[in-house]
C-alpha cells in the first residue's frame, strides 16, 4: 500500500492538506527575533529609513524598528545597499548573536554592520555625487581671474552603474584668456557577477590651448571591482577605443587605442578621504605614444553634506600637437556640496 492510500485510510484528507500547507509555510518562512524575545515568522519585504517591513499570515505588514533585531533568518535572497554604494544579494542568517550575509558562488560569509544598512529590497531611485566650485580673483599689480567648476554622479543598481564627470575650467590674466576648457564623460557598467562587468565609455575634451576642437573617445571594455565598501573603493578596467581629434588649426586625426583605467577611492578617516581615477590610452600602430588622464582629490569634510576639495587634474599626451607641451597640471581648492 503507497504512501498516498495510507494516508487516505488514516487520516482525512482536509487534516492532510492543512499539514501540507503548514509544512510548507514553515520550510519557506523568513524569521525575525526582536531584542525583547518576541518571534516573527513570515516573509522579509523591504526596509529603508530604519523601519523593516515583515509580512506575517497572521497580521499582515508589520513594521518594526532595525534596531530593534537580534536575530533574523531569511529562506528567500535579498538585496541590500549599503550607505555606501555596495550593494550585496543573498540569504541572511544569524550565528552567534552575528547577522550575516550567507556564502555563496561569488562571495563568501559577509558579517552585516545593521546601522550601515540602508535599504532591504529597495531599488535606488536617487543619484550619489557631488558639485563644486573654486575661484580666485586678485587685483592690483595682476588682474587675474580663475573659475573652476565640476560635477559627479553615480547611480548604483545591484546589476548596473551609471556615471558621469563634468568639469569646466577658466582663467584670464590682465585680460587675456589663458585657461578655457571643458571635459565631460560618461560611462555604463553591467554587472555579470558580483565583480566583473563590462562597461561601455564615452569623453569629450574642448581646449583651445591644446589645439583641440573636439576630442572624442568612446568604446566597450569589462572591468573588475576589487572593492567597493564605505572604507575603500578599487576598480580595474582594460578595453577598446575609437579616438578622435578635431582640431583648431592642425590636421584632425582619428585611431583606434587601447584603454586602461583604475578607479579608487580610500576613506581615510571620518573626515578625509582620497580619490582617483586613472586613464591611459596607449596606441596600437605607434607603441609608445600614449594619452594619459589622472583626476586626484583630497576631501576635508566640512560638516553635513559640505567639505573642501583640493583636486589635481594631470593630463599627458606622449606626441601632442605643434607647440603645445606634453604635460598639461592643473590644480584647484573647491567648495563642494555631496548628494
Amino acid at each position: 500500500m503507497t504512501l498516498h492510500s495510507l494516508l487516505r485510510t488514516f487520516i482525512p484528507w482536509p487534516l492532510v492538506l492543512l499539514l501540507s500547507l503548514s509544512i510548507v509555510a514553515t520550510v519557506e518562512a523568513d524569521e525575525v527575533i526582536l531584542k525583547n524575545g518576541d518571534r516573527l515568522t513570515g516573509t522579509v519585504v523591504s526596509a529603508k529609513e530604519g523601519k523593516l517591513t515583515f509580512n506575517t499570515p497572521y497580521a499582515g505588514d508589520v513594521a518594526i524598528a532595525m534596531d530593534a533585531i537580534a536575530s533574523i533568518n531569511s529562506d528567500t535572497d535579498v538585496t541590500l545597499r549599503f550607505n555606501g554604494k555596495e550593494v550585496l544579494n543573498g540569504k541572511l542568517a544569524t550565528d552567534d548573536d552575528q547577522i550575516t550575509l550567507q556564502a555563496s558562488e561569488v562571495r563568501g560569509t559577509t558579517p552585516i554592520d545593521w546601522t550601515q544598512v540602508r535599504s532591504i529590497n529597495v531599488p535606488d531611485t536617487y543619484w550619489d555625487g557631488n558639485v563644486y566650485l573654486g575661484g580666485t580673483q586678485q587685483a592690483g599689480n595682476t588682474e587675474r581671474l580663475s573659475v573652476s567648476f565640476g560635477a559627479d554622479a553615480t547611480r548604483r543598481s545591484l546589476q548596473d552603474r551609471f556615471s558621469l564627470s563634468f568639469l569646466y575650467n577658466y582663467a584670464e590674466e590682465d585680460g587675456e584668456l589663458t585657461t578655457r576648457d571643458t571635459y565631460g564623460s560618461l560611462k555604463y557598467d553591467y554587472f555579470f557577477a558580483q565583480k566583473f562587468y563590462g562597461l561601455l565609455s564615452l569623453e569629450m575634451l574642448k581646449d583651445k590651448f591644446k589645439d583641440l576642437n573636439l576630442r572624442t573617445v568612446v568604446g566597450p571594455g569589462v572591468g573588475y571591482q576589487l572593492w567597493e565598501d564605505d572604507i575603500k573603493a578599487l576598480a580595474l578596467e582594460a578595453g577598446i577605443a575609437y579616438f578622435s581629434e578635431d582640431r583648431v588649426d592642425g590636421e584632425d586625426d582619428q585611431w583606434i587605442t587601447a584603454r586602461m583605467g583604475a578607479n579608487a577611492g580610500w576613506q581615510i578617516t571620518p573626515w578625509l578621504k582620497f580619490t582617483d581615477r586613472l586613464l591611459l590610452y596607449p596606441q596600437f600602430e605607434s607603441l609608445g605614444d600614449y594619452t594619459l588622464r589622472n583626476e586626484a582629490a583630497m576631501l576635508t569634510s566640512l560638516g553635513g553634506s559640505w567639505s573642501l576639495r583640493l583636486a589635481n587634474v594631470l593630463e599627458r599626451d606622449s606626441d601632442p600637437a605643434e607647440d603645445v607641451k606634453k604635460n598639461d597640471s592643473k590644480t584647484s581648492l573647491s567648495l563642494q556640496y555631496s548628494f
